[in-house]
């Protein structure tokens, strides 16, 4: 592994759990929440894989995202869904501060702890995305996501995406895609938080892998956390930068 990155793996929507004082307000939601829109399909699942690969920690919440979205900024429209966002505000803030605030308190403190060590940290959020939204088809496989005006991130998603190409040529990878690396989200705020010294990848792993199963599933994440591994190994994906900035 690359003395200059300290990896990190994160899962923001690991499952869809719902806490047992909420459970009322999802009757009349329960094919929401068995949808894509309660939790991504698998991504638990890989965040581990690249974890076990590369040892690094897994922070993951299981808490499903129409309770509150552990991947929005406090004050973006979308951080409570159309079951919670008609509650009281008190009753919105209560559910931020138990189930979004301490996961990216966590994740913060995680990312603190490196910087201070004086590492460069590579913090990777595993996410996956539906094969069809709003009948189109979306053609990848897999994306990677981050900031192209962050010369590191940049460099160290295009190594991992070659290599990946390289053992399996067949699979449609692409960058930015299906969602832009710098929005609002968790990477996003991080970047501006701890400045260059970190570098914040978003994982998007199609969910057609994860709703297979079996060999299928077992292949990509086995491929992704192999390609991670030797990315990190890697002298040409080293960073260097001025002093972490702590907040």
């Amino acid at each position: 592994m690359s003395a200059c990155l300290a990896p990190l793996i994160t899962c923001e929507h690991a499952g869809r759990a719902v806490p047992p004082e909420y459970g009322p307000f999802f009757r009349g939601f329960e094919d929401l929440l068995a949808s894509h829109r309660g939790f991504d399909a698998g991504a638990l699942e890989t965040a581990r894989r690249l974890a076990a690969a590369i040892g690094a920690p897994v922070l993951a919440t299981d808490v499903t995202r129409l309770l509150v979205d552990a991947n929005r900024s406090e004050g973006h429209p979308g951080l409570y869904s159309e079951v919670t966002k008609p509650l009281p505000a008190k009753a919105r803030q209560a559910i931020r501060d138990a189930y979004h605030r301490p996961h990216w308190q966590a994740v913060a403190a995680a990312v603190a702890r490196l910087l201070e060590d004086g590492e460069t940290v590579l913090h990777v959020a595993s996410h996956s995305f539906v094969p069809r939204l709003g009948g189109v088809t979306r053609r990848c496989d897999v994306g990677f996501l981050y900031d192209p005006g962050r010369a590191a991130e940049k460099r160290f998603c295009l190594a991992w995406r070659d290599a990946l190409a390289a053992l399996a040529p067949e699979l449609v990878l692409r960058r930015n895609h299906p969602y832009r690396g710098v929005a609002d989200g968790l990477v996003t705020a991080f970047r501006r938080r701890f400045g260059e010294r970190y570098l914040g990848v978003e994982l998007e792993v199609n969910q057609r892998f994860a709703l297979a199963g079996g060999a299928a599933f077992e292949r990509i994440n086995r491929l992704l956390a192999a390609t991670l591994a030797d990315v990190l190994g890697r002298d040409e994906v080293e960073t260097t930068a001025p002093g972490p900035r702590v907040a």
